[in-house]
């Protein structure tokens, strides 16, 4: 998409990667780089959900995201279904 990665994580136990980017979106990936999902900044209700992206980590057990912005704010995302 042209825009800088500025974090990358990739999962111990499940192949999967996560990327992140200053322009505020995190990209779930496979191993072969197929896009499983996006997460997006938006305006909530509670406020903003994604600020620029500086860190992620995965948790090494549980299907758990921890993204860290340059604003401050720890987000932990985890699998809908």
């Amino acid at each position: 998409s042209g825009t800088t990665m500025t974090a990358l994580a990739a999962h111990p136990r499940v192949p999967v990667l996560a990327t992140g980017s200053h322009a505020q979106f995190i990209r779930i990936l496979t191993l072969d780089g197929v896009v499983l999902n996006w997460i997006r900044y938006h305006d909530g209700f509670l406020g903003q959900r994604i600020g620029p992206v500086s860190c992620l980590a995965f948790h090494p057990n549980k299907p758990l995201l921890a993204a860290g912005a340059t604003d401050s704010i720890i987000s932990i995302y985890t699998n809908s279904e």
